[in-house]
């Protein structure tokens, strides 16, 4: 089984941070029903559209990254839905690979043995 990384622990532990932030707030606000839970749903998709631009920016321009990390620090601030959906799909992002390496038996190559 191929061990992950200590960079892919430090985006799951953002990830973790996020999403225990933005419930931490919904529990502050005494208030999670069926609209927030739908609006989690549907914000993961935005939020994994701006991991999508984030990392190809990162790979063509990397200046221009500061835009996609300004526009999700002003919504992680502004609303705990995209707290919840970015911190999810942070740890998705890290996790489900690894979790489909280990169950395949396949090790990458560039890890070490």
């Amino acid at each position: 089984m191929g061990k992950m990384d200590w960079k892919q622990w430090i985006v799951v532990g953002t990830g973790a941070l996020l999403f225990s932030t933005g419930a931490a707030r919904f529990f502050h606000r005494h208030s999670f029903g069926l609209r927030d839970a739908l609006n989690c749903c549907l914000t993961i998709l935005a939020a994994g559209l701006l991991l999508l631009v984030f990392d190809y920016l990162l790979h063509h321009a990397r200046l221009v990254t500061v835009i996609p990390l300004l526009a999700a620090g002003v919504l992680v601030v502004s609303s705990p839905v995209f707290d919840v959906s970015l911190g999810l799909t942070l740890m998705g992002a890290m996790v489900l690979p690894a979790l489909s390496e280990w169950k395949t038996g396949k090790v990458p190559s560039n890890t070490p043995t």
